[in-house]
């Protein structure tokens, strides 16, 4: 690449350049069009069938479990497949501006060389042979370059070898296609950089496409992508998940590789980092892990040697679900509570015991515990990276490293900070088990419902409540995302509600039904540490019970 050792602004042009070339101009819609779109409207994701055929919208409208079954009865080749979702993607693009790296000939030469080996053999070379799947920036890609949201990265060379989860897509038969877009530093709920700019939410356009996945929230929801790849320390699957009305998974510490990721903060295990899948459905999310689990990636990269053992269709036929409307911190907007509610109902209708769930000290949690731990460095790697770039910082990512809570810790403050986080581990635990003394049954909740986040999106540049979250990271719980309901135009607060402190106040005038209103609304599935499949079969069992309900 060329002026790689320049300013920032020249670097950002030249990457930004290089992807807009690798578009194919047949497939690029005009940018007077697009231009007109976006005076028209906010919701392009009601748009994007106009520029499509009747057999690409046919193709690009399955899930990726659904498209990898109608490949292998030959309903489609791997090609048409490839050529359909490439050409969805570069329009998703253009309306959100989600991509990174795009690498479309390599994915149509990979699509052939699998629709060869099937008409030779017979057979498929994995469960995904033809699925195209997306990974999220920060993830190496051979032959691609790795930015993670930062100019200095944007200097380093082209990578050699794929990081180890890509490497397992491509064995399960996936086609790689492109790199998606996520924000700079990555420790926010917005996906915006100097580099690549922001991605926009294609329910609203003037709202975030959530973070740090928000490259992959967009072009899923736009349809440009089957199963997307991404990772989460504080909600960057399940948020982005939440915002764009998709299906998500945060999975246990360990369950799956992350070996072959670059961002800063690398190396930091107070609190662990995951990588998880955000799909079309619960199916998508299962074969995702089954994939994984099939691959024994534990062998490659320390992790917990835990086979995928599906829990589907081996539940209770009446479970207890745990709700917990709000955490007693930031009143979530009417649109959410009103969903837990409804979500809660038509469980009960279904012959299912719901209870209450106290939420156990979740501001405490993050001033004292989470915050530290996130940046014992006092947010130093951050800072010296975006100085190594000669960047500056974005609004959000300095507010949240700003903080006064955020400061260097030495060695003897981790520990002790450690310590903490163990004994609120296990003093959560204790609680969670108290819910026998509730239930029918006389075992404790099989899983809690609760929100994603305060809000279904965020105007840019605005920083929103974690705790919904980041909390479940905290306590290594796995957590699953489900779209629930939509915004209604009659949801509102409470008649008199008022904010119980500043966090609160600061959600509650980002309210604004006329932003949200005839948005997806999702919940949060939260279950306790390693019963990750415990909790894929409650997810599996409530977006039946939502679906049936609604019919």
């Amino acid at each position: 690449m060329n002026n790689k050792s320049g300013p920032w602004q020249s670097i950002a042009e030249a990457f930004q350049a290089r992807r807009a070339a690798s578009f194919p101009a047949k497939w690029l819609v005009s940018e007077d069009e697009i231009s007109a779109v976006r005076q028209s409207t906010t919701r392009v994701v009601d748009l994007i069938n106009k520029w499509l055929s009747p057999t690409e919208i046919e193709i690009t409208s399955l899930d990726a479990t659904a498209l990898a079954e109608r490949i292998r009865a030959s309903k489609y080749t791997a090609l048409e497949v490839a050529i359909a979702t490439c050409h969805r993607a570069t329009i998703a693009h253009q309306l959100t501006n989600c991509l990174t790296e795009v690498f479309f000939n390599e994915a149509l030469a990979e699509a052939q060389r699998l629709d060869e080996y099937f008409q030779t053999t017979g057979k498929t070379t994995g469960p995904l042979h033809g699925v195209p799947v997306s990974v999220k920036d920060h993830y190496n890609v051979k032959g691609q370059y790795t930015t993670a949201g930062y100019i200095s990265y944007a200097r380093n060379p082209k990578k050699t070898q794929d990081a180890l989860i890509v490497e397992i897509m491509r064995q399960a038969g996936a086609v790689l296609y492109a790199k998606t877009n996520n924000p700079q530093c990555m420790m926010v709920l917005e996906t915006v950089s100097n580099i690549y700019g922001r991605t926009l939410n294609p329910w609203n356009t003037k709202l975030g496409a959530g973070g740090s996945s928000g490259g992959e929230g967009a072009l899923l929801a736009l349809g440009g992508s089957f199963l997307g790849v991404g990772s989460d320390i504080g909600g960057s699957i399940r948020v982005p998940a939440a915002f764009n009305g998709l299906y998500g998974f945060k999975p246990s510490a360990r369950r799956v590789p992350t070996g072959g990721w670059e961002c800063t903060n690398t190396g930091a295990e107070s609190i662990v980092a995951v990588a998880g899948p955000l799909g079309r459905s619960v199916d998508d999310l299962e074969l995702f892990f089954q994939i994984v689990s099939d691959a024994q990636p534990w062998l490659k990269e320390y992790l917990l040697g835990f086979p995928w053992t599906s829990n589907m269709g081996k539940l209770p036929a009446k479970l207890t679900v745990g709700i917990m409307v709000w955490d007693e911190v930031v009143m979530p907007h009417p649109y959410i509570t009103r969903v837990i509610k409804e979500t809660a109902e038509k469980l009960r209708n279904a012959g299912h015991e719901v209870i209450e769930f106290q939420p156990y000290e979740h501001k405490r949690a993050w001033d004292e515990i989470i915050l530290p731990l996130y940046f014992t460095d006092g947010g130093a790697d951050i800072r010296q990276t975006l100085a190594a770039g000669n960047e500056p910082i974005h609004a959000c990512a300095e507010r949240l490293i700003s903080d006064p809570i955020v400061r260097p810790r030495d060695v003897h403050e981790i520990w002790k900070l450690n310590i903490a986080r163990d004994e609120y581990r296990a003093e959560y635990l204790r609680r969670w088990a108290a819910t026998a003394e509730r239930t029918g049954s006389g075992n404790p909740m099989d899983a809690l419902i609760c929100p994603v986040a305060p809000v279904q999106g965020t105007p840019h540049g605005v920083k929103t409540w974690w705790g919904y979250c980041s909390q479940w990271n905290l306590l290594d719980y796995p957590s699953s995302v489900i779209p629930a309901g939509t915004v209604l135009e009659t949801d509102k607060y409470p008649e008199g509600y008022t904010p119980v402190n500043d966090l609160d106040q600061e959600n509650m005038e980002l309210y604004d039904n006329s932003m949200y209103v005839g948005m997806p609304v999702t919940v949060q599935i939260v279950g306790l540490t390693h019963q990750d499949e415990k909790v894929m079969a409650v997810t599996k069992l409530i977006d039946d019970v939502i679906r049936s309900a609604s019919s």
